[in-house]
């Protein structure tokens, strides 16, 4: 199983271990402290992955092993499909890029992102020269794809997004909201179960897919009702759909892929 014990952690990065504690005979971090939380996730990003990468102190602190797996679903799909080097964008990278990233890093494709936040972008194209790697940011200008300049007569074989998911009355409140506080940019999707942002990626994205073109979709478990009226969607624009199910801890994640058949 792919992950990173919190002893082998402590041994890779010594800045970890004033984050530690002991419980019984086992070490622990507390994940409610943002900084630990982020700390722990440089580090399984650094051995696990081979990056480097840094987080804003004010953004969502993203699980890099679920991002992987994540990532891994949708291009054995795209494999399946027989596309071998696909032209990649990603809907919402945030501060970190971690999503770009990985698929630069293990995988032949080729890599737009986008992001809305000026600070978040500024921060993602760091990450990205610092790993040396070729990924093209940006700004969307608070669009998703349709009227963003660089996109005019482009077409993607993947578009990827683990999108902003929380209703429109969502309120942060720390852990619960998201995992760590974060901007509202990042967590609120619209919506009565937070499937508006999903709607109308699902809506403009076919328009931008190339024949057997994937748009690739993650969401928690909770509630069953956006899954299904995501699902729903895709159906009614003409997308052949799978879903898969990932988990990492007491995560349980939904990979939901629509195909351009």
């Amino acid at each position: 199983m792919l992950g990173l014990k919190i002893e082998d952690a402590v041994k890779y990065n010594k800045n970890l271990k004033k984050y530690t504690y002991k419980k019984g005979d086992k070490l622990r971090i507390n994940f409610k402290d943002k900084e630990a939380l982020m700390e722990y996730n440089k580090t399984i990003l650094n051995v696990l992955f081979g990056l480097d990468i840094e987080f804003h102190k004010n953004g969502l602190i993203p699980t890099p092993i679920n991002r992987y797996l994540f990532i891994k679903s949708t291009f054995e799909t795209l494999k399946n499909l027989g596309i071998e080097k696909p032209v990649v964008l990603e809907i919402g990278t945030g501060h970190s890029a971690i999503i770009p990233l990985l698929i630069k890093k293990f995988y032949d494709a080729e890599v737009y992102a986008t992001e809305v936040d000026d600070e978040f972008i500024n921060f993602a194209k760091r990450n990205i020269e610092k790993n040396n790697l070729d990924i093209k940011i940006i700004n969307s200008k608070g669009k998703i794809i349709k009227g963003i300049e660089e996109f005019k007569g482009k077409k993607f074989d993947l578009i990827i997004s683990y999108p902003p998911f929380y209703s429109k009355n969502s309120v942060a409140s720390g852990r619960k909201f998201g995992g760590a506080l974060a901007k509202d940019v990042e967590l609120i999707g619209g919506g009565k179960f937070g499937e508006e942002f999903s709607i109308r990626l699902i809506d403009e994205g076919i328009n931008f897919l190339n024949k057997k073109g994937v748009i690739s979709l993650m969401m928690p478990k909770k509630p069953e009702k956006r899954r299904e009226i995501i699902i729903k969607k895709m159906e009614d624009v003409g997308l052949s759909v799978e879903v898969d199910e990932i988990k990492t801890g007491n995560r349980l994640r939904y990979i939901i892929k629509g195909i351009k058949m």
